[in-house]
């Protein structure tokens, strides 16, 4: 087939599309043609319109039951990290170090979550720690090189990471291979909080952020009762 004859071919597939749209009772003056069409079908061989009509109408309901179960699947699922967050606020707010916040947030993220790696990490630039706490405690340069990437400016990163970001924040070992990340600080400048998973898809670009950013929030209420914030 020629390229004008396809030309002509789609032309006209749009003509007869659009006059259908604009005339729906068609097929009520043609009622007859409802059951003398045959339309090619991938398993059944050829249906008539109407067969094709129902069927195209339980893919729509098994589709709007896929969504249903889905939504209600991740409703479930933030009630629950709801209720996790609820109880480990006040074990949270009874902390005294920075190691002992962390602990406390990687047992319960590890054991009531399954997630299995966390890290938390202040900017030098920005606050001093104790000297128990300075593991926990990054240069201002390795600092702004993760803010620069893999966060690009954004108070939230859900993705995958390149072995140096992986490194830096949860050390070579660490087997994780997607990870959330998120800024503390009204401008982002204490530090970052973040955890890490093995698989891949767990972490996700269009996670709903919302109770992740909730708790970003009470941390970062948290760190100056424990460290000393630079001017």
């Amino acid at each position: 087939m020629s390229e004008t004859s396809l030309l002509e071919g789609l032309l006209q597939e749009e003509q007869v599309v659009a006059y259908l749209r604009q005339h729906p009772e068609f097929f009520l003056r043609h009622k007859a043609l409802l059951d003398q069409l045959q339309i090619p079908h991938p398993v059944r061989g050829a249906v008539s319109l109407v067969e094709l009509q129902q069927e195209r109408q339980r893919e729509r309901i098994e589709a709007q039951e896929q969504e249903l179960r889905a939504l209600m699947a991740t409703a479930s699922r933030n009630e629950h990290i709801f209720r996790v967050y609820a109880d480990v606020y006040p074990e949270l707010f009874a902390c005294t170090t920075l190691r002992q916040l962390w602990k406390r947030l990687h047992t319960t993220f590890r054991n009531r979550l399954r997630i299995p790696i966390s890290a938390l990490w202040l900017n030098a630039g920005a606050v001093k720690a104790k000297r128990s706490d300075q593991g926990f405690v990054l240069e201002p340069a390795r600092f702004n090189q993760l803010c620069v990437q893999p966060m690009a400016g954004q108070g939230i990163y859900f993705g995958r990471l390149y072995d140096s970001e992986r490194q830096t924040l949860f050390g070579e070992e660490a087997l994780v291979h997607s990870a959330a990340i998120l800024r503390l600080g009204e401008q982002g400048e204490l530090g970052f909080l973040a955890f890490g998973h093995a698989n891949p898809e767990y972490y996700h670009p269009g996670m709903d952020s919302l109770l992740l950013e909730q708790l970003g929030r009470f941390i970062s209420l948290l760190v100056p009762t424990l460290v000393t914030l630079r001017g």
